[in-house]
């Protein structure tokens, strides 16, 4: 079983799973240990040796960290012109105290990292807000707080969005709905709620702010929203959205809030869109 001597970061990382292919340069050292010689028509020819194993240390003497650790495959690199063992499972590991030390790393890594998996399914991969499933089950958490008298909806869908795809393409189309998303993103944290990207060009976002404030704050986002037009070769894009509004104590559950706030849309849009109406 061959044995590798690395750093200390090398060695977290290694036990970490975050480098799976090990590299050593192609030195005198390296070439004597990995290199048999094999005469083939009366030529020398090279092979590369093979463990099953490999001995991974960090520091010298018996309390220094170690590990063993399957070794699926040795290659030789020409463009990085050093050799690299491709590693598998861990079979064995060794000094206890540092072991203890790295399993609690391996969890906080673990746990950040399906943290992050959940984060990502409950978004939408092109804005980057929260997707619709997160809203379902957000609405069931927020519909059961003490403050769900002042829970509303805000569904925005913004104007004549097939026109800017067929006009200007989809990826032009992908843009308005980034920067539409943004801004929302921004106007959201004044009113203390979120966004979720309901489908296609609609947004909604949950937020808890009393009746008599909220206008005002929908009035800025509408306002900012149209501000600025997006570069496009052909003409600049004009960005305008119609917004319907409910409120959770006027509805029988959630379901219905969400249903009244799409009819203020269609009714916004009925009235000569980029408008604000309240059902």
């Amino acid at each position: 079983m061959q044995k590798i001597s690395v750093s200390k970061e090398l060695f977290e990382d290694i036990l970490l799973k975050k480098i799976l292919v090990l590299s050593k340069e192609n030195n005198k050292y390296w070439k004597k240990i990995l290199l048999e010689p094999k005469i083939v028509n009366d030529n020398i020819e090279y092979s590369i040796k093979q463990f099953d194993n490999l001995t991974i240390t960090n520091g010298l003497g018996k309390d220094s960290p170690l590990l063993v650790i399957e070794c699926k495959k040795i290659d030789y690199s020409s463009s990085k012109d050093c050799f690299e063992f491709s590693l598998g499972k861990i079979i064995e590991q060794k000094n206890t105290n540092l072991e203890e030390n790295y399993k609690d790393n391996l969890i906080e890594e673990l746990l950040r990292e399906k943290e992050l998996l959940k984060d990502q399914m409950n978004r939408d991969h092109l804005t980057k807000v929260y997707n619709r499933r997160k809203m379902e089950d957000d609405l069931k958490v927020f519909s059961r707080q003490s403050n769900s008298s002042f829970l509303s909806a805000i569904f925005i869908d913004a104007d004549r969005f097939k026109g800017i795809n067929d006009n200007f393409g989809h990826e032009a189309g992908d843009k308005a709905l980034i920067y539409l998303a943004n801004k929302l993103k921004k106007h959201a944290e004044v009113l203390n709620g979120e966004v979720y990207r309901y489908g296609g060009e609609e947004f909604i976002i949950l937020c808890f702010i009393t009746k008599n404030h909220i206008l005002q704050k929908l009035n800025e986002l509408k306002e900012d929203i149209k501000s600025k037009k997006l570069y496009h070769p052909l003409r600049d894009i004009s960005i305008t959205v119609s917004i319907g509004v409910s409120f959770l104590s006027d509805c029988n559950n959630v379901d219905e809030m969400i249903q009244k706030a799409d009819k203020g849309v269609y009714k916004a849009k009925d009235n000569g869109r980029d408008r604000i109406e309240f059902v």
